[in-house]
Formats: structure tokens, C-alpha cells, sequence
């Protein structure tokens, strides 16, 4: 995997299961997103004539849209970097510009009603990010609880680097929260001072203007733009990572000494859950 990332166009739902999400390999697909609104009309001048007005929390503080516009154009530096906004919390307003991905129909994410309280995302599953030249999420991370990732570059490109889970041991996890790195900003840290990073396999690669990138459950990201760049990230859970986040919540259950009928409850009923994933 050291080599790069395959870059496919268009594949079948059932192509893609069995290639890619079923053997946890990451993949990037071109012509996927091609029929969302928004690829023809998000630029900086639709959301700056559209939401000028509109506020979102980002980055810490509350931000004005036009605020934010007008220093991406600036040229502030640091860039600013519209990030993890949910579309169904912050944002509804974009949801009719964004359309479906045939490969995350089976989004047992969208069942919230069905899932234990602890496995739903009350936030929704799509968020928009918004940067430009100097930004990115230079935190070394893979997503919470083994979710995948399916990241649309709507504009402009985004540089990725990124690790299998194998290589976990080498990348400084932090000891209270496991999907995060100790590393602060992998973009530019000290080698010496983690040389462990060293012995790990980096896979650097750039998605393009309209190309998805698919981030299995495990696997360690962060980016970096040197241009404008609009993504729409979904987080989303099927039969391919189920077991491992059933069983990462499940440890969860062992280790708070619940009595063993609501363990065995609790198992017995993701159990049933995953056969309709």
C-alpha cells in the first residue's frame, strides 16, 4: 500500500464492495458527484452573494460567511479553514446541492433510531469544508469510532497524507482519545522529536477537482490545500466496518462492569442489526 492510492472511475456499488470496502483499502473515484448541484454553483461568490449573512461556528469562534470570504481572498495567514460544519445542524441550506453517493446507500448511519444512543451521529453524516492555500486538518487522525469516510473534492484539490492502521504504533496515538495523534500538526513537526514516524509507511497523494476519496474505518489522514478547495465529507458505517465499531463500543460495556444480561443484550442485538447492514 506504501505505493499510492488507485484511482478508479465510476464503478458499481458491487465492484466497489468487493475491491475496496469489504478488504478495508482505500480508494479514490472519479465521475461520481458529477449530478450535484453543487458542482456548478459553489465558488466563494455563491456562498458570499447567497449566505453573506449567515453565521456558522468553526475553528473555535462564530464566524460571518462574508467575514470568512473575504479573508480566504485576503490572503490571511494563517488561512482560515471552514471545517466539520454539518449540513444537518449548521447548514441546511446546502443540502439540496448535494447529492447521493451510490456507494453509501447502505449508510446504516441514516437508521439513528435503531442504533444503541451511543452509535448515532445526533449531527448528522455530511459536513462541508471550506480552505484555501495554507490551510487543511494537519491533526493526524482517523474518524471516531471506526467510521469511513467518503471525502468529494466539489472544487479545487486537496493533498492528503495518510497510514494504515498497522502503522498505529508508530504515530504517537494519544493515550485518552485513540483516533487522535499526539502529533499536532503532521503538515510540519519535528521528526526527531517523534522518530517513531519513521518506521511507518506515509501514502501521499492529491484529490482532484470532482474525485471522491474513500477512507476505510482505521485508517490515519490529514490534509493540506494550496489552493481554494470546497469538500463534502460523509461519515458512514456498513457491513464492512460494522463489527469493529459494534466491537469497539462493546468493549466500552466490559470494561464499565455491566451486569452480563445487558452485555449479552447488547450483543445479541447489534448482532441481529448487522445482518441487515
Amino acid at each position: 500500500m506504501g505505493h499510492g492510492v488507485e484511482r478508479v472511475h465510476n464503478i458499481s456499488d458491487r465492484e466497489f464492495r468487493h475491491e475496496f470496502a469489504d478488504r478495508g483499502r482505500p480508494v479514490i473515484i472519479t465521475g461520481c458527484i458529477e449530478h450535484w448541484p453543487a458542482r456548478q454553483k459553489w465558488d466563494l461568490d455563491y456562498f458570499n452573494r447567497r449566505f453573506g449573512d449567515k453565521q456558522v461556528n468553526f475553528s473555535g469562534r462564530q464566524w460571518r460567511i462574508a467575514e470568512f470570504v473575504s479573508e480566504l481572498r485576503g490572503g490571511v495567514q494563517p488561512a482560515p479553514y471552514l471545517n466539520q460544519v454539518k449540513l444537518d445542524e449548521q447548514f441546511r441550506e446546502l443540502i439540496p446541492d448535494v447529492g447521493n453517493l451510490k456507494y453509501t446507500r447502505k449508510n446504516c448511519l441514516r437508521w439513528g433510531h435503531a442504533l444503541p444512543r451511543s452509535h448515532r451521529i445526533d449531527r448528522g453524516i455530511r459536513a462541508v469544508f471550506i480552505g484555501g492555500a495554507g490551510s487543511g486538518f494537519g491533526k493526524l487522525h482517523w474518524d471516531y469510532s471506526y467510521l469511513h469516510v467518503y471525502i468529494s473534492q466539489v472544487r479545487g484539490p486537496k493533498d492528503f497524507i495518510i497510514f494504515a492502521p498497522e502503522d498505529s504504533p508508530y504515530l504517537y496515538p494519544n493515550p485518552e482519545y485513540m483516533a487522535d495523534s499526539l502529533i499536532k500538526n503532521f503538515n510540519d513537526f519535528d521528526i526527531e522529536k517523534y522518530p517513531d514516524v519513521k518506521k511507518a509507511t506515509p501514502i501521499r497523494f492529491t484529490v482532484h477537482d470532482g474525485e471522491t476519496v474513500f477512507l476505510p474505518a482505521g485508517w490515519w489522514h490529514a490534509t493540506k490545500m494550496h489552493e481554494l478547495s470546497i469538500s463534502v465529507a460523509e461519515s458512514s458505517l456498513d457491513r464492512a466496518n460494522w463489527k469493529i465499531r459494534a466491537d469497539w463500543f462493546g468493549a466500552s460495556y466490559h470494561g464499565g462492569r455491566h451486569p452480563r444480561w445487558k452485555i449479552a443484550g447488547y450483543e445479541a442485538y447489534m448482532s441481529m442489526l448487522g445482518l441487515m447492514a
